[in-house]
C-alpha cells in the first residue's frame, strides 16, 4: 500500500495507523530547517488561481509537503499536488494536527487542483 507516496508492506494490512505515517514520512522528509514555509495555491480547472493557503510550520502538513515538494520530479517553481497525495495529508494532518491545520485540511477536500511551492 503506497501512503504520501511510501510504501508500506502488504503484510501491515491495511491497519497502517496515522503515527505510523507520521514516523516514516518525517524520517524520510529529514531535515527540515532549511524550510521556512510551504504554499498551497489552488485552482480551477481552468487554471485560474483561486487563493494562497499558507501551512503552519512544524505540522504534519507541512512536513509532507515540503517532503513532497523537495523528491518531486515536476519542473518549475510550483508543483502539482495529485488528488491521492492530496487526500491522504489531509486526512492524516486531520488525525494529527487537529485545529492548527483544520481549515487548510477541509479545502484540500474540495476538487481543486493544488500547486505547493517550499522555500
Amino acid at each position: 500500500m503506497f501512503i504520501c507516496g511510501y510504501h508500506f508492506p502488504a503484510s501491515m494490512g491495511n491497519k497502517i495507523s496515522h503515527e505510523q505515517v507520521v514516523e516514516r514520512v518525517t524520517a524520510e522528509a529529514g531535515d527540515l530547517s532549511d524550510v521556512s514555509y510551504a504554499v498551497l495555491i489552488s485552482e480551477n480547472r481552468d487554471g485560474v488561481k483561486q487563493e494562497d493557503l499558507k501551512v503552519e510550520k512544524g505540522s504534519f502538513l507541512f512536513t509532507a509537503l515540503a517532503d513532497y515538494y523537495k523528491k518531486s520530479d515536476i519542473e518549475g517553481e510550483y508543483k502539482m499536488i495529485y488528488y491521492t497525495n492530496k487526500y491522504q495529508m489531509s486526512e492524516v494532518s486531520k488525525a494529527v494536527d487537529g485545529e492548527k491545520t483544520a481549515a487548510v485540511c477541509k479545502k484540500l477536500d474540495d476538487m481543486l487542483l493544488y500547486r505547493v511551492k517550499v522555500a
